[in-house]
């Protein structure tokens, strides 16, 4: 959450966006456990409301952590990179049958419960299965044939399910819980200067948004021979009906005011062009034109 000096004005909008982008992402990982508690505030709203509710032709791929490290050697990212998107052969091929998947695949029969399938591309073989509450399809493992054998890839399957290393794990869901909030962070930063530069080639007028796909907010810019206002109001509640927590909120000022530039902003109860909305939260920037 900003200090007391980002939300008084007396820091700058760089000082207050780097402490809380820094304070959020240091939150996010412990060694290589990932840290719920940090990141939810954003993350719930990512999962709630930034497209995490897919639809079957929108299912997500991703590795399990065990999968990319121990049998596709790869390192783990940081948690602003998809795993679901790393390029490798085998999650290419993923990719490409998932919104259809277990749809001609054959079933690993060895595995009773979930219901694990093969995949194969080139000399690699894998498991997949499908979580169909979270729309993902996960690579639960891989390996690559070794001459003159069809099963031995399978049988190490097998193996890593008796072993109770083949499914996802809580590490795997705190990951993905993890990315979907760095997947907002990245979408606001990206709209936040888009919709500036659009509220300021309509000076005078109220210029609405939906931020990120879940968050309405107001924009107003007044140019005058000395000074650049601009006005910025951010609802308390998401598109979706429920509460837009406040260091989602926080976050939203922050990189508005990181866009703006150099400016000094101040927390304002009142709405140039009307009435603040009673759910609405504003601020004013002032800028030297």
């Amino acid at each position: 959450m900003p200090s007391p000096a980002c939300l008084a004005g007396t820091r700058t909008s760089a000082e207050c966006a780097s402490r809380l982008l820094a304070g959020w992402r240091e939150r996010q990982v412990q060694g290589s456990i990932y840290d719920e508690v940090g990141g939810d505030h954003y993350i719930s709203q990512a999962n709630d409301c930034v497209g995490e509710r897919v639809s079957r032709e929108e299912r997500r791929v991703r590795p399990t952590i065990r999968c990319l490290e121990e049998d596709l050697a790869l390192t783990l990212p940081n948690e602003d990179v998809d795993l679901g998107e790393i390029e490798h052969d085998l999650l290419s091929e993923a990719r490409r049958i998932a919104p259809t998947s277990p749809k001609g695949q054959k079933r690993i029969q060895a595995i009773a419960d979930p219901l694990v399938f093969r995949i194969r591309q080139s000399v690699w073989r894998g498991a997949t299965w499908v979580d169909e509450g979270a729309s993902i399809m996960w690579l639960l493992a891989a390996a690559t044939r070794e001459e003159g054998s069809q099963d031995d890839a399978y049988e190490y399957f097998e193996a890593l399910h008796r072993q109770g290393r083949l499914l996802p794990t809580d590490d795997d869901r705190r990951r993905d819980r993890v990315e979907a909030g760095a997947r907002l962070l990245s979408r606001i930063q990206e709209e936040a200067p888009a919709y500036l530069a659009e509220a300021r080639d309509r000076p005078g007028q109220d210029a609405t948004f939906v931020l990120a796909g879940i968050l309405e907010i107001r924009l107003h810019v007044i140019r005058t021979p000395q000074l650049e206002e601009i006005w910025l109001a951010v609802s308390t509640r998401l598109v979706n009906g429920d509460g837009a927590s406040l260091p989602l909120r926080d976050l939203v000022f922050v990189t508005f005011e990181q866009a703006a530039g150099q400016a000094e902003w101040e927390l304002r109860a009142d709405w140039p062009s009307g009435e603040l909305r009673w759910f609405e939260r504003a601020r004013l920037g002032l800028r030297e034109s």
